[in-house]
C-alpha cells in the first residue's frame, strides 16, 4: 500500500478530473502526483511535451529514462518504460544490457555517451566536461538541454514513486504508455 493516499477523482478540481479521465488508462503515479493538483496540471504538460515536443531521438530519451530508473532503483519507472522503449525501437538486448551498459556491445557511440551522461548527472548533478564534449559531437545544444530536462524529470518521478511507494498496476509492463500519445511535432 502506498504511503500517501492516491487522489480520489471526486476530490479533484474539474481540470485535474479532465486530465485523469481523459486518458486511456490512469497510472498510479498520476493519481499520486495529482495530490498536488495545481502542480500536477503543469507537470502533466511537461511530461507530454517531453514525449511530443522534443527533437532528441526518442530512443535516446528512453535510454536516459531507463538508466535513471536503474540508478534510482525505481522498479515502477522501469516497468512502465520498457514497453515504451520497445515502441521507439530499442531491442530487448539493449534493454537487458542497460544495467551493465559499459560491458555491452549493442549500443552505438552516441547511445553509450547518453548512458554515461545520465549516470554522471544522476550521481554528481553535472556531467564531466569530457562526457559533455563527446555528446556535443552527436547532439546539438537544444538536444542536450532536453536530455538534462528528461533526466531531471524522471529522477523527480522516481523520487515521488520511491518515497511514497507507489504500487505497480496489474497491467504494468503490459501496455505501451506511448501508444496513445500524439505524434512528435
Amino acid at each position: 500500500m502506498a504511503l500517501l493516499p492516491y487522489l480520489d477523482s471526486k476530490d479533484a478540481s474539474p481540470e485535474v478530473q479532465k486530465l485523469l479521465t481523459g486518458r486511456p488508462v490512469v497510472l498510479n503515479v498520476q493519481r499520486m502526483t495529482a495530490n498536488a493538483q495545481k502542480i500536477f496540471i503543469q507537470r502533466s504538460r511537461l511530461s507530454n511535451a517531453l514525449f511530443t515536443q522534443t527533437t532528441i531521438d526518442p530512443r535516446l530519451r528512453e535510454l536516459a529514462i531507463l538508466r535513471t530508473a536503474k540508478n534510482c532503483h525505481s522498479v515502477y519507472e522501469w516497468t512502465q518504460h520498457v514497453p515504451a522503449a520497445r515502441h521507439v525501437g530499442l531491442s530487448d538486448q539493449q534493454i537487458n544490457a542497460i544495467e551493465n551498459w559499459q560491458n555491452a556491445s549493442c549500443f552505438s557511440d552516441v547511445e553509450c555517451l547518453v548512458l554515461k551522461f545520465t549516470d554522471e548527472v544522476n550521481a554528481n548533478v553535472k556531467a564531466s566536461r569530457e562526457t559533455l564534449e563527446g555528446l556535443k559531437q552527436h547532439l546539438g545544444p537544444g538536444e542536450i538541454i532536453e536530455l538534462l530536462i528528461i533526466i531531471g524529470h524522471w529522477r523527480q518521478t522516481a523520487s515521488i514513486l520511491e518515497t511514497t511507494e507507489v504500487e505497480l498496476e496489474e497491467f504494468a509492463g503490459k501496455i505501451d504508455i506511448l501508444a496513445n500519445m500524439p505524434p512528435r511535432r
